[in-house]
């Protein structure tokens, strides 16, 4: 009767009744992590299941440890361990709903995508021990399209309104006239020193060297 009002029987969990009944943890560490050593390290995959199923009979209040050893066992190459795993957990779980943490029901919830049918279905019980509804994510035939999730006709489409034409450039400012060139000198001709014309040089001649060719006139 004892063992009724506080969720069913659980190994390792004596109770004692002074006054009140108190709930006192009795379980023998060392069997508990022997087993938890064999989940996870036994040589054949039946092994370590056996291993998980003993460790479901804990009470998951008492020993917090065993729930991490099945976390564990949900990430085992043995679809039977993880079965194992998931389905002990929901039978923990359904003895105390206070174990229910973020740990496990993330664990819980990765275990929803696996490969194994019966893995998947004692996830959903071990989660809905916590409270959690699952629901599948396509809730009407009519939204499963192929594609984007949703058939054609299943939504309003959006009202869809006529392209408008972009609007022309404005015209571009004319470009600046170029400057005129300058004018040209008013004699363009270039000349050698020893070309000059003979009217520059007869005229840039200084007055002295008329001087002297008239006193050589003289002399001679």
């Amino acid at each position: 009767m004892l063992a009724s009002l506080f969720g069913g029987h659980s190994k390792g969990v004596c109770y004692e009744t002074h006054c009140t009944t108190v709930k006192v943890c009795c379980a023998n560490p060392c069997e508990v992590a022997e087993l938890i050593y064999q989940s996870q390290t036994a040589c054949y995959g039946r092994q370590r299941a056996h291993a998980m199923h003993k460790l479901g009979a804990y009470d998951c209040q008492c020993n917090p440890e065993i729930l991490c050893a099945m976390v564990y066992g949900l990430n085992d190459a043995d679809e039977h361990v993880r079965r194992e795993a998931a389905e002990q957990i929901g039978v923990s779980l359904h003895k105390n709903p206070c174990c229910c943490s973020r740990e496990v029901t993330a664990a819980l919830t990765c275990a929803l995508a696996d490969c194994d049918r019966r893995v998947r279905h004692h996830a959903e019980k071990a989660l809905r021990q916590c409270g959690y509804e699952i629901v599948d994510g396509c809730c009407k035939p009519s939204c499963c399209g192929p594609v984007g999730g949703c058939a054609a006709g299943s939504m309003p489409s959006a009202p869809t309104s006529a392209p408008q034409m972009a609007p022309a450039p404005a015209p571009a400012a004319p470009a600046p006239a170029p400057a005129p060139a300058p004018a040209p000198p008013e004699d363009s001709k270039a000349y050698f020193p020893s070309r000059l014309p003979v009217q520059q040089t007869s005229a840039e001649m200084p007055a002295s060297s008329s001087r002297l060719s008239n006193l050589f006139g003289l002399l001679d």
